[in-house]
């Protein structure tokens, strides 16, 4: 108990600061199980807007209300125009404090750099910030939030066939981001994700989610993001409950027993890039909140989506 409150009191301060149950199908890769039901291909049951390239149906919601959606962004609704949606979407997944300038940031970062689509920052939490070691805790929640931001990204691509669709998640939601290409069906993927910092420990197997990711995953790490993803994910644990250093700080290991399939998939769709100083020029110290500064997004982050749009 004493271990856990000292956690609690570390991490809590800087988090200020940042601040349908699914079963297990087949892996069809022959690895383990994944912890998801892939949703239906085809989404039959709420398609408002479908055929309407005048709406953004898909997203979770297009409103700004205090505090769900950033109050403190007067460009939260522009970010989501049929315009931009007809031009690609990115997703981005907030950490386990929900809606912050943080996640805001990594938004106005596509934008200033000049990023075309439609970007959603999509609070996966329960809203309240002072649960953060709930919402890091409930994997079974969670799993649920992934399915429906499957759903969502179903919705997208049913309206806009062919666009480029990208989820960049930050801390909790990189772990969120793994779990929603879990949840996608067979047939459907997306073109790229972008991990920053991600709670998620690093020995999970991602074949599932490379195999759902056209151009694969970029995981930014760094080991100076101790506070976090060191101290915090060894007391509290990671949000797939592993109680362990995070894969946002050491990067993600081969787990030893994939098959060669399995193999040559991370070979071929796993990027990690760890900490340079020359991040630092991009306002990235290496620590938490460091790659989730506007600056370092639209310089590091913006031009692999850029490159995916040409």
């Amino acid at each position: 108990m004493t271990k856990f409150l000292v956690a609690i009191a570390v991490w809590l301060p800087a988090t200020c600061l940042a601040t349908l149950g699914c079963a297990g199908v087949p892996n069809s890769e022959g690895g383990p199980e994944p912890a998801l039901v892939r949703v239906a291909s085809e989404d039959k049951g709420d398609r408002e807007g479908s055929d309407d390239k005048g709406t953004t149906a898909f997203a979770h919601s297009t409103r700004r209300t205090f505090p769900d959606q950033g109050w403190w962004c007067s460009d939260y609704t522009e970010w989501l125009s049929p315009e931009r949606a007809d031009k690609g979407y990115t997703i981005v997944l907030t950490g386990v404090e929900g809606t912050s300038y943080h996640n805001i940031g990594i938004a106005r970062g596509l934008i200033e750099a000049g990023y075309p689509g439609a970007v959603e920052v999509r609070d996966w939490t329960t809203g309240h910030w002072p649960l953060f070691v709930y919402h890091l805790m409930a994997l079974e929640r969670n799993k649920e939030q992934a399915c429906q931001i499957a759903e969502q990204i179903l919705k997208y691509q049913n309206q806009y066939p062919g666009r480029p669709v990208t989820l960049i998640g930050h801390s909790g939601g990189a772990a969120m981001a793994v779990l929603t290409l879990e949840a996608l069906p067979a047939d459907r993927n997306v073109d790229q994700v972008v991990l920053l910092a991600a709670a998620i420990s690093p020995d999970y197997d991602l074949t599932t989610a490379l195999a759902h990711s056209e151009q694969g995953i970029v995981n930014f790490h760094s080991w100076g993001d101790v506070p976090h993803l060191v101290v915090g994910t060894l007391a509290l644990g990671t949000i797939d409950r592993q109680h362990t250093v995070s894969a946002g700080a050491s990067g993600f290991h081969v787990p030893a027993e994939l098959s060669d399939q399995a193999r040559e998939l991370y070979a071929a769709r796993l990027h990690q890039v760890p900490y340079r100083l020359a991040m630092l020029k991009s306002l990235n110290a290496g620590g938490h909140m460091g790659p989730a500064n506007h600056k370092f997004v639209a310089e590091w982050v913006a031009p692999r989506l850029l490159e995916t749009e040409q």
